[in-house]
């Protein structure tokens, strides 16, 4: 299925299967064609579009599915695809004024809770390619009852801190809570197998792509660079904001985190030898 086609998806209405094809909906007996020479009556309720898009197995994603997202912690949170009108206030183009006024947007979203937000990109990996689809919102009623992500089995083990996500073969998430001398909270980072650093911290939220973390793996690169590269390293992502000021607070960051961080992976090699 190519993501240009523009199709649909709906129920039949004899025998409940899921049909595709392209839709007729101006007569009394709505019904798609899926085939030139074949329709199927189906329920207009259910009719959906296809997004263009394709989950992390390769399957279309379509109106009102139910895609399921393992985020770092291990833990899985459920959205609902839905084309949603969005009004948003975005960061102006570099050398453009910027005149306060918010710009609609209109567009396939994810639906969380009272949330409704727009696809993501990380690591040059959308959002979607992410996420897998675990069902609708006709046949799957139970997935959107309160309390279904708690009940949701992800495939995810934990060892000690790191969150190792077994339904993503080969790539490993490692989890670190950091604490200061103090003992109090300093930062929440994410490293996984395939070069990602996330952080949000004391000393501002960052993330980098390591393209090349070596072949010690990404906790024995991190543990082998100094401060100084970290923090360059950190500058090289585009923010909408001032270069000097981005820079000031990637090298504290880098400064206060990056010690702090390499001493717990030392540690938990450490347990791991």
């Amino acid at each position: 299925m190519s993501s240009n086609n523009i199709i649909f998806r709906a129920k039949a209405v004899d025998d409940g299967r899921w049909v595709v094809g392209e839709p007729h909906t101006m007569c009394s007996t709505p019904h798609i064609h899926i085939s030139p020479l074949e329709s199927v009556r189906v329920n207009p309720n259910t009719i959906g579009r296809f997004t263009g898009w394709f989950d992390k197995k390769g399957k279309p994603i379509f109106e009102d599915d139910i895609l399921a997202l393992t985020i770092p912690d291990g833990t899985t949170r459920l959205f609902i695809v839905e084309w949603q009108r969005q009004v948003r206030h975005l960061a102006a183009l570099k050398d453009f004024v910027p005149d306060g006024n918010p710009v609609e947007i209109s567009g396939w979203c994810f639906t969380w809770g009272k949330n409704c937000l727009l696809p993501s990109v990380i690591g040059e990996v959308p959002d979607y390619n992410r996420m897998e689809i675990v069902g609708n919102v006709y046949d799957n009623r139970d997935l959107l009852e309160p309390g279904a992500e708690e009940n949701f089995h992800g495939q995810r083990e934990l060892i000690g801190n790191t969150c190792c996500l077994s339904n993503k073969p080969g790539v490993q998430v490692f989890m670190y809570d950091l604490k200061d001398e103090r003992g109090e909270w300093l930062a929440r980072v994410i490293l996984t197998s395939d070069g990602l650093y996330m952080a949000y911290s004391e000393y501002g939220n960052f993330y980098h792509v390591f393209n090349a973390p070596g072949k010690d793996g990404i906790r024995k690169f991190m543990v082998g660079i100094s401060p100084d590269y970290f923090g360059g390293k950190l500058c090289e992502v585009e923010w909408f904001t001032s270069a000097k000021k981005v820079e000031m607070a990637a090298r504290r960051h880098a400064k206060f985190i990056l010690p702090v961080l390499q001493q717990a992976i030392r540690e938990q090699l450490d347990q791991e030898k």
